[in-house]
């Protein structure tokens, strides 16, 4: 599966929230939620295709 990190901050800098997800709906809902309380986010974007070498 392709996963997604997003990192979200506000506009002064300060680390709001971070997670994983492989539903660009549930990524835009949580951050849509956060947005709410501080409309001036910057969001980034990065693969976190991390690897389970348990097999």
């Amino acid at each position: 599966m392709d996963f997604i990190r997003y990192r979200v901050v506000d506009e002064d800098g300060t680390f709001l929230d971070e997670f994983s997800s492989n539903a660009p709906d549930f990524a835009e809902e949580r951050i849509g939620r956060i947005r709410k309380y501080h409309p001036k986010l910057t969001v980034t974007e990065t693969d976190d295709n991390r690897r389970d070498d348990r097999s």
